[in-house]
């Protein structure tokens, strides 16, 4: 886990004694305060105050406080709305990974933060608050023989959708940030030590980042790729719908900021993202490995040949056309052509043949930089200093 932003109703769910340290300063009001206007808003809220606590040395969560009307029972109240990356509030860093047995270390940590601004808040509170939005995370550290841009450059041929133009793929800092975009979830492929000692206008990561460049320096990792992997739920329905199914609960069940701390929740929703992304068929095509030698060739023919039928022959020229194509262009650029080109009213038609050509490659292997991903995905283990300690010793 990472980033993750909670929510805390009131009232009388946390106190803020230093009210001057927001913008606008806080003022607590009453319904009859309100102008007709503010008591006619559709708005969501009526004010935001954001927390402005400069001169802090040690890594603070991003506080908002926003002013809400209850017009069926002619009241304001005010919601906490809290934002931080979870390992840099415990380590100070996010190279380091959290484990779901830091829990009451995350807790601890984060009700002293916020007490050192004025906002008191308790232990059940915190646990309690509700999750809007969390970016689960893996770093994955290279070894010299595989390139994170090699790895970007194959994951840049996948889609997520069947539907063209709904999944939106962007490259950034000349192909070293990969996003794919899709509805309310998005995935991010980038090189975390990079990004780390980027100027904050130009990495991904814009906070607190001190302590992070100390520890690359302290372990040497200024010329080590370090992969990292986000899979970032942005909507609170669909962090319900991903969590409650991964937990096996009811759809509806609010999630709270305990429950990312479920055994095995980070693992199994990380790994169910990453295999959602590279199993779709289309994408198993693109991430076949690069060298498409006649034994790719021999083996398509071959599979084909002895799962026989009318058209083997066909199917194993269209499957070698496909992954050519796909690998080249990607499926989302396949789709685009045929589409401009031919009629649009079947496009299953596609995907029947896009399956058909997984089936008979199915046993080619990933790219060497995929497939060390996947099976480090899989592995799952987390980044410790004592891990890095290793790392360094065995260079």
């Amino acid at each position: 886990m990472d980033t993750v932003i909670i929510k805390i109703y009131g009232p009388k769910k946390f106190k803020i004694k230093q009210k001057q340290l927001f913008l606008p300063e806080i003022e607590s009001r009453k319904y009859e305060d309100l102008s007709e206007t503010e008591k006619q808003s559709k708005r969501y809220y009526l004010r935001r105050f954001i927390l402005k606590a400069s001169g802090q040395e040690r890594y603070l969560p991003k506080i908002d406080v926003l002013e809400i009307l209850d017009k069926e029972n002619k009241e304001i109240k005010y919601i906490l709305i809290s934002e931080f990356s979870i390992p840099k509030l415990i380590y100070g860093n996010s190279l380091q990974e959290v484990s779901n047995k830091d829990f009451e270390k995350v807790i601890s940590i984060f009700i002293e933060s916020l007490s050192r601004v004025g906002i008191i808040i308790g232990r059940n509170t915190v646990a309690n608050a509700r999750v809007s939005a969390i970016h689960f995370c893996k770093n994955i550290i290279l070894p010299r023989d595989i390139l994170l841009q090699d790895i970007i450059s194959e994951l840049g041929k996948v889609d997520i959708n069947k539907t063209v133009d709904i999944t939106t793929k962007e490259n950034k800092n000349g192909g070293q940030v990969f996003h794919i975009y899709s509805g309310t979830v998005e995935r991010v492929f980038y090189d975390k030590v990079v990004d780390a000692l980027r100027p904050k206008n130009k990495r991904k990561d814009k906070g607190h980042i001190e302590y992070e460049r100390d520890i690359i320096k302290e372990y040497n990792l200024q010329n080590q790729e370090v992969f990292r992997y986000e899979y970032r739920i942005k909507k609170t329905q669909t962090v319900s719908r991903d969590i409650n199914k991964t937990l096996k609960r009811e759809p509806r069940t609010f999630v709270a900021f305990k429950d990312l701390f479920s055994d095995n929740l980070s693992k199994d929703l990380l790994q169910k993202s990453w295999r959602d992304l590279v199993q779709r068929p289309e994408n198993q095509l693109a991430l076949i490995g690069p060298a498409l030698k006649f034994g790719s060739l021999f083996h398509i023919f071959k599979k084909s040949r002895n799962k026989g039928g009318a058209h083997s022959l066909n199917n194993a020229l269209i499957t070698y056309a496909l992954v050519c194509i796909i690998k080249k262009f990607g499926v989302k650029e396949l789709r685009k052509l045929i589409f401009s080109l031919w009629d649009t009213n079947h496009p299953e038609r596609l995907t029947k043949k896009i399956e058909k050509a997984t089936e008979l490659t199915k046993e080619l292997p990933y790219s060497d930089g995929i497939a060390f991903v996947d099976a480090e995905i899989d592995r799952y283990q987390l980044i410790t200093l004592n891990l890095l300690e290793k790392t360094r010793y065995n260079e």
